[in-house]
């Protein structure tokens, strides 16, 4: 039976990780679209070399933010979650984002909405293969610029602060809007980037936050979400790669429909395990 002085210090907990979660989002999100907006009108985004470099400097933005507050309230490397997961929850981060994405990709394939595989459009069996190979760790070394800030410092805090439903709901809402400025130049859909910024990323933010906080119960690992979000992004982009759209608005459409069903699956999963 919790006594009132327990239940008192357990009310000031959760106001303080509120605080602190919003202080954050205000944070990341005034700093990361003024850069990403500024950044965007007075440079050529259409150049590879300007666009990757504002990229970068743009997934950095919530670790740096992540490092200075975490550094101002007196905490460590471990107050950012760097703990090394469970075997059985990196296997599964790593593995279901190839899962969903093949299923997502072989109905759009089934329903002619993308053509079949051509490997060659990563070049030759060698170059496809480094880039495979090589390209999912430097994409994990990009990811964490985001995960120390999302997963190292801000989830718990959602979590104790909002609750555990509703702080993974509101992080994943806050991490898909927080890719506005890119997702408004179309980057995954260029025809249609308002789907891609009002909908898409919010529906991708939940659907992997769910998963992230479902995989990563035992311990908050910032690694689990490192390991998931890259393979998202990784192997995602080489199947989208190496398959040609043939409806834009119909693929968008099918991509929605399927992170609304992960988030049906991993909220009820994450929900039954918290409650």
């Amino acid at each position: 039976m919790k006594t009132l002085k327990s239940t008192e210090s357990s009310v000031v907990s959760s106001i303080d990780c509120r605080r602190k979660a919003n202080s954050y989002m205000l944070l990341v999100l005034g700093i990361s679209w003024g850069f990403g907006f500024l950044t965007i009108a007075l440079l050529d985004y259409s150049n590879p070399i300007v666009k990757s470099i504002i990229m970068f400097v743009f997934a950095f933005i919530p670790a740096i933010i992540a490092f200075a507050l975490n550094k101002k309230e007196g905490g460590k490397w471990k107050n950012l979650n760097f703990y090394k997961p469970s075997l059985k929850g990196a296997f599964s981060a790593f593995f279901i984002p190839i899962i969903y994405f093949g299923i997502i990709i072989s109905v759009q394939i089934l329903f002619d909405i993308r053509t079949m595989p051509d490997w060659s459009k990563i070049g030759s069996p060698l170059m496809g293969t480094l880039f495979i190979v090589l390209g999912y760790p430097l994409t994990a070394l990009l990811i964490m610029g985001e995960e120390i800030g999302w997963r190292g410092y801000l989830q718990v805090k959602m979590i104790n602060g909002f609750g555990a439903f509703k702080g993974v709901l509101f992080l994943g809402l806050i991490w898909g809007i927080w890719h506005m400025p890119i997702a408004l130049q179309g980057y995954n859909f260029p025809n249609h980037p308002y789907i891609e910024a009002f909908v898409t990323y919010p529906l991708v933010g939940v659907a992997l936050s769910f998963i992230i906080a479902y995989l990563g119960y035992s311990k908050y690992s910032i690694f689990i979400g490192v390991l998931l979000h890259a393979s998202n992004n990784h192997f995602g982009s080489i199947m989208l790669a190496i398959t040609e759209t043939q409806d834009e608005f119909a693929h968008a459409m099918i991509f929605n429909a399927f992170y609304i069903i992960i988030i049906l699956i991993f909220g009820y999963l994450w929900k039954k395990k918290v409650v």
